[in-house]
């Protein structure tokens, strides 16, 4: 009766959490092959190569490229990370279509992303950034874990988001995932935590009002759409809807400058003033 019991439970909580936890980094169009003057000589070379290879081979043989030239810098934990990067982008279609055509398994992808993101930790414990990359490998992982998976890997999205801010304050984007990180997990019903606490011994606690701080954060360091969309749907969670409403409205409003995804986000910022407005 009781294992009956514990994979009733489990059924319970699979259906709630499947889509849980799913984050995406913003998207930069790479229209020609950019400069990175601000980083040393050598990664600045294997970052401009690497985007001449996705520009014209494609972002399966960019991967290939990386894979075989990961080393080639001393301070190789930037490349490391891009590697990382780039196998989680393959994997993530959450705000377009463009790697529709190109036949993937998420899991893998998310599982060897995760890999080179710990290995770019140890490479360089000082950058923020790869702290970041690995909180964000983490939230891939989860998105396609098993529930059991889920439970155990979610908490580390928060833990080295929280780290890369700690390094550094200015990092827009761990702040973004760490909003994502308490939006997500404040959104699970208090019978799913207390069924993922009986069958799993662990339930994360987030917190709205923390996430409508973090993304405010987020906006006073880089103010861009994505930032916005989700402080809004934080807001209407958090019951504010006129806070919520002003945010959308600000989003269509918005000059679409091609960057960021902007086009997404004033279309689903118009479906949500359609339905609460």
């Amino acid at each position: 009766m009781a294992s009956k019991l514990k994979r009733f439970f489990f059924l319970i909580l699979l259906s709630a959490l499947t889509s849980s936890l799913s984050f995406a980094q913003d998207e930069v169009e790479l229209s020609d092959i950019r400069t990175y003057t601000y980083l040393p000589k050598c990664i600045e070379k294997a970052y401009m190569n690497s985007d001449s290879v996705r520009l014209h081979s494609g972002p399966i043989e960019e991967i290939n490229w990386l894979r075989s030239n990961r080393t080639e810098c001393e301070e190789n934990s930037a490349v490391t990370r891009r590697l990382s990067l780039r196998l989680m982008e393959l994997g993530d279609n959450e705000y377009g279509d463009d790697n529709a055509d190109l036949k993937v398994n998420k899991k893998e992808l998310y599982r060897e992303s995760l890999k080179w993101a710990r290995i770019a930790v140890k490479e360089d414990t000082t950058d923020d950034i790869n702290f970041e990359n690995i909180s964000m490998a983490f939230a891939a992982n989860v998105s396609v874990a098993s529930l059991k998976g889920k439970a155990q890997l979610a908490d580390s999205v928060r833990v080295y988001a929280e780290k890369a801010v700690e390094i550094n304050s200015g990092n827009h984007r761990a702040y973004h995932i760490l909003g994502r990180w308490h939006y997500e997990v404040s959104k699970l019903s208090w019978i799913i935590r207390k069924l993922s606490k009986l069958v799993f011994n662990t339930s994360p606690s987030g917190s709205f009002q923390l996430a409508v701080e973090y993304f405010n954060r987020a906006i006073a360091l880089n103010d861009i759409p994505v930032h916005h969309y989700w402080l809004g749907l934080a807001y209407l969670e958090s019951g504010k809807k006129n806070e919520a409403l002003s945010q959308f409205k600000y989003l269509i409003n918005l000059e679409d400058d091609g960057k960021y995804n902007a086009t997404f986000f004033q279309k689903e910022a118009k479906k949500l003033l359609e339905k609460y407005g």
